[in-house]
């Protein structure tokens, strides 16, 4: 099984966790990774290089003038379809809320179950996990989920955490028409394959697998005025998607 696993990374060269990626590097190099930088300002893709000169597993993406990790994601993937064979690729926050080990987790659960589309974190703050959120997050993800679930027509938990794997199958399905959401690319990811592949394969074989760490990082890239357009973005959402998603769905109910 081969897994390619993707940042994004933009103006990250002082919070980029250098030693984590390195000791993860060093201790899996079975495991490809694609480091997307999006245009960034600094001098973060000269630390990438610095990485992808010392394993050979990393390959560093430039995308190039700054459009936003929605676009960079979806170039990357596009790209890492093109130029490798790997059976998986995912994508995984650059501050690593969702530290690398979890990767591992996620292959054991692919390799067990087999077929999968799509592996999902999943921020469920239980007995036994290590999940830190602030409040004010944690209940406007809780709002923004059941609006999500009304629009995919699924009982998804957590969309927005930044740490998936797609099967290449699944990957083909996110390629080719521009996300329409900067933020809420995911909710996109789970329509498409909704739409490409059909409602009952979506929910056979796409799996949400609750973390056992994630601990929010202080310098969201979020902001306030993101927060505010996030109604209007689900409205948006809501119109590009919805439809067809519930066409999908009343197959399944005939």
């Amino acid at each position: 099984m081969k897994i390619s696993i993707i940042i994004p990374c933009y103006n990250e060269s002082k919070r980029l966790p250098i030693e984590d990626f390195r000791h993860f590097f060093g201790a899996h190099p079975e495991i490809s990774f694609v480091m997307a930088n999006d245009g960034s300002k600094d001098n973060t893709l000269e630390v990438l290089n610095d990485l992808s000169k010392d394993y050979p597993q990393v390959e560093v993406y430039d995308g190039g003038v700054n459009r936003g990790k929605a676009h960079v994601v979806q170039a990357a993937i596009e790209h890492t379809l093109k130029n490798s064979d790997s059976d998986y690729i995912g994508f995984f926050d650059a501050d690593l809320a969702t530290p690398l080990d979890e990767i591992l987790k996620f292959k054991t659960i692919l390799e067990k179950k087999g077929n999968i589309l799509m592996i999902c974190g999943s921020r469920i703050q239980r007995l036994g996990s290590n999940i830190r959120r602030k409040w004010l997050r944690h209940y406007f993800g809780r709002t923004f989920a059941t609006a999500v679930s009304h629009i995919l027509c699924l009982p998804v938990y957590d969309t927005q955490c930044g740490a998936k794997i797609l099967s290449r199958e699944a990957a083909k399905t996110t390629i080719g028409e521009p996300f329409i959401s900067k933020w809420f690319f995911d909710v996109e990811i789970f329509a498409r394959i909704i739409i490409n592949i059909g409602y009952e394969e979506c929910v056979d074989r796409c799996f949400e697998y609750p973390l056992d760490t994630w601990i929010e990082k202080g310098d969201t890239r979020l902001t306030t005025k993101d927060f505010l357009r996030t109604p209007l973005e689900l409205i948006r959402l809501n119109r590009k998607y919805h439809k067809d998603v519930k066409n999908q769905y009343k197959k399944t109910q005939n």
